[in-house]
């Protein structure tokens, strides 16, 4: 993680409560704490959504000030749900003997609350003040996780990222995140979308090896998940009858002969790039490798992309194009073997994969 962060808190709380959280960050500055809290920090001119984003990126941790009103607020939960998809730390701060919904409940997890009511003192803000200690502490340069430290772009398996203190959680909420970017962007930020999707999907965790991160300044701006199939799932999937699930993932640990299916190259649509889709290509292909090393084969391969980038990458690998499933998504198809014999890909992997790239 970076050691150096423009803000200690990002405050988030509910326009209600407003004069309290103005107390707590009075008494917080006044005790080191730097404090990003809207609107103060807000830079004029900027979008408000962005300026948001700014301050969760910068900032250590996340306090919430959690009340009822806290609790219904859709700005508060789209705050936490960005920070959870950043891996910060939460504090909630409870001003109120209110219980939080399963929503709020959702994104905070097992978290330990502090609570604070019928009002907020001292002791309470010295606890804080010490977490944002404890937090700088762990990440300064010599006890920082070491896993996952780059500017990159660079892409890290999911077992690496777990190592550097990611959960399947906030992997599997960021790339949900990523995919509504690309596929629904009238969705992102809906809780309950996101939350629904969460729910069909957390089940992935125990495929760790189909999935990688992309990761640029320790924050995931792109991800892969690369799944061995039946080929009768493949058909499917190509002929756009059905949408690729967690249940169509195949018993590739036990070995045999698979098809291969790119559910999602996704990256952030500002930041992407050809050079970073070719580094989650370069995963795909050693992942192949590794699992042929497994007694795991795989024969055809298929695509879907919603980025128009992605699209002539892959027809320029010799894809061709199948359909367009329910999400307007284009699905592609090919064979590893011709993929092996496309000039970049046999020049850059046929070493890697001997006679099959001849």
């Amino acid at each position: 993680m970076k050691d150096v962060y423009s803000y200690d808190l990002f405050i988030s709380y509910a326009t209600k409560n407003k004069s309290i959280a103005d107390l707590v960050v009075k008494k917080l500055e006044e005790k080191g704490v730097r404090c990003f809290i809207a609107p103060r920090d807000l830079q004029t001119g900027r979008e408000y959504a962005s300026e948001i984003v700014r301050g969760i990126s910068n900032s250590l941790a996340v306090l919430l000030l959690f009340s009822g009103d806290s609790d219904k607020s859709a700005y508060v939960l789209r705050e936490i749900n960005s920070a959870v998809s950043r891996n910060k730390t939460i504090v909630p701060l409870r001003i109120e003997n209110f219980l939080p919904s399963e929503a709020m409940e959702f994104y905070l997890g097992p978290t330990q609350w502090l609570d604070a009511f019928p009002e907020v003192l001292d002791t309470h803000l010295e606890k804080i003040a010490g977490i944002v200690a404890g937090l700088k502490s762990k990440a300064a340069p010599d006890t920082a996780p070491k896993a996952v430290v780059t500017e990159g772009p660079a892409v890290f398996t999911v077992p690496e990222m777990l190592a550097a203190g990611f959960t399947y959680r906030q992997i599997t909420m960021r790339a949900i995140e990523l995919d509504f970017m690309l596929i629904s962007p009238e969705r992102a930020g809906d809780e309950e979308a996101e939350r629904q999707e969460y729910e069909a999907w957390k089940g992935i965790s125990e495929y760790s090896d189909a999935g990688c991160a992309l990761v640029e300044n320790d924050r995931m701006t792109g991800y892969c998940d690369f799944y061995p199939i039946s080929a009768e799932s493949f058909d499917s999937l190509m002929a756009c009858r059905e949408d690729v699930s967690v249940d169509m993932i195949d018993l590739y640990e036990l070995g045999g002969t698979f098809d291969g299916y790119i559910a999602m190259m996704a990256i952030e649509p500002e930041k992407a790039t050809q050079k970073k889709f070719m580094l989650l290509f370069d995963w795909v292909m050693r992942r192949i490798r590794s699992w042929q090393s497994d007694g795991i084969a795989i024969e055809r391969i298929g695509a879907e992309a919603y980025s128009p980038l992605l699209c002539k990458i892959l027809e320029k690998f010799g894809f061709t194009l199948a359909g367009v499933n329910g999400a307007n998504g284009k699905i592609y198809q090919t064979t590893l073997s011709a993929l092996l014999q496309v000039p970049y890909m046999r020049q850059k992997y046929g070493e890697l994969f001997g006679e099959e790239a001849k």
